[in-house]
């Protein structure tokens, strides 16, 4: 029979977050209870919380063609979206190719405490 884990106890916020950045619900399903009636959190709350717990991004400077650029440029209007964010999700799936097709580098990702990218 397999052994039922238990949600540690945490001394802070921090902790907590480092366990969850590492762990799933679904792996403690016995510590969960099914609420009887739905719960809604306030919708200023949920901005604050998205906010605090958005990433941070950092400026990269990467030289691409002026072709590559004005092409970028074209397909996001298209899209009706900027092209900045277009080529920051064309990297993100880029990455997340690579990791279907190497599952060995989630080991090292592991080592270094990133998250995962995948949703």
């Amino acid at each position: 029979m397999k052994k039922r884990k238990k949600i540690p106890k945490f001394r802070s916020e921090k902790e907590a977050d480092e366990f969850w950045s590492k762990h799933s619900p679904l792996d403690y399903p016995d510590e969960f209870k099914a609420l009887k009636k739905p719960f809604e959190f306030d919708i200023d709350f949920l901005k604050k919380m998205a906010k605090e717990h958005k990433e941070k991004k950092k400026v990269v400077t990467l030289r691409m063609e002026e072709s590559q650029i004005l092409l970028a440029k074209i397909i996001a209007n298209r899209l009706g979206d900027y092209y900045q964010s277009l080529i920051r999700t064309w990297v993100r799936e880029g990455i997340l190719r690579e990791l279907e097709d190497h599952p060995e580098i989630e080991k090292d990702i592991r080592k270094k405490q990133l998250r995962l990218l995948r949703a």
